[in-house]
């Protein structure tokens, strides 16, 4: 069985052939596949760089069923963990580190290539076997199925923007993104650690995150807000809420030399921001997109040695029958991460 996406809300339950691995191939089992808002947005039709019919769904973690000729290292029964991000290992870009520049590269049930693969939302996905890594024994496989946002958060805070010991950090937007970066930051020694969002749900979870301070833009004005706990302003201003406002805001928020990540907007659209500003501010900024294999090594880590742990953002938990259900909990408010999971 699997959720095959027809069309926009087109999303239909039905029996398809288990597929077959080839050559360099497993075939995974999924125990546990979380719902990126990426994956919302192909389901409603906001994102339409795919072509239908497929299956969506790319933050993995399972079994492997099958074994494809000339793999080695991997056997039937092993628990793993699946990158979504498929890379060739031979262009330019794969030689220089940059996987997610791939220039042949494609993406299993997601975004950030042109070209996309079969995802989770069904009971077996086959992958090319580069892109497994081995699951922890003591890892759940709904944990291990978020390594990929987990990795992308600690890609985009601690390899780009270069969160250092003792600094103080303001994330924008108390979503599953944004709750991962807390729990990172917590982890790396911020020193006071800002969350904004207009949800206060999700800021009651941001807390228990790690976070020392918390915002309700709704109720109160943001940068003012910052300014009363960070009198000489931020060090690092991560953008997580995927929506241009919130871009518009890092902006503001900045002091001199502050670092600004553009990490959750990808929706079309500008915003106004002045050059001289940056100039005269030395305002850095950065951005961060898909994974690579070494983030999925560090963010693996990360869960391991219990530093980090992405349980506690997961809210709701659903069986693949129920995927329209799931689907529909995206649009409610007391949502953070959402995770269809089946029976190993």
């Amino acid at each position: 069985m699997a959720a095959v996406l027809e069309g926009p809300r087109q999303l239909v339950l039905k029996d398809v052939p288990k597929p077959e691995p080839g050559p360099g191939d497993v075939v995974v089992r999924v125990a546990a596949c979380g719902i990126c808002h990426t994956d919302y947005s192909a389901f409603t039709g906001a994102r339409r760089n795919y072509k239908p019919p497929i299956i969506m769904g790319h933050e993995i973690a399972g079994v492997v069923d099958d074994v494809g000729p000339g793999v080695e290292g991997l056997d039937r029964g092993d628990e793993v963990i699946v990158s979504p991000a498929v890379y060739c290992g031979r262009c330019r870009m794969c030689r220089l580190g940059l996987h997610h520049y791939c220039e042949h590269g494609a993406v299993i049930g997601g975004d950030g290539f042109p070209r996309v693969l079969d995802g989770g939302f069904a009971e077996y996905v086959r992958v090319p076997a580069g892109s497994v890594f081995r699951k922890p024994s003591g890892l759940s496989f709904t944990a291990a199925a978020l390594t990929e946002p987990l990795a992308g958060s600690y890609k985009g805070l601690i390899e780009y923007s270069q969160m250092r010991v003792g600094e103080d950090v303001v994330i924008i937007g108390a979503g599953s993104m944004g709750l991962l970066l807390t729990q990172i930051a917590k982890a790396a020694g911020a020193g006071r650690l800002v969350l904004i969002d207009v949800e206060q749900y999700k800021l009651e979870r941001a807390l228990e995150c790690g976070a020392t301070h918390i915002i309700n833009s709704r109720a109160k004005d943001p940068v003012e807000s910052v300014r009363e706990i960070l009198p000489a302003g931020p060090d690092i201003v991560f953008e997580a809420a995927g929506v241009l406002e919130a871009a518009s805001l890092a902006f503001r928020l900045c002091r001199k030399g502050t670092r600004v990540n553009m990490f959750g907007v990808i929706v079309p659209g500008t915003v106004e921001v002045s050059p001289a500003t940056i100039h005269f501010t030395e305002i850095r900024m950065d951005a961060s997109f898909s994974v690579t294999p070494r983030v999925m090594t560090k963010a693996i880590d990360l869960m391991e040695k219990g530093l980090v742990n992405p349980e506690r953002i997961v809210t709701h938990r659903l069986p693949l029958a129920r995927i329209h259900e799931a689907m529909d909990l995206m649009e409610q408010p007391q949502r953070i991460k959402v995770v269809i999971e089946n029976a190993t």
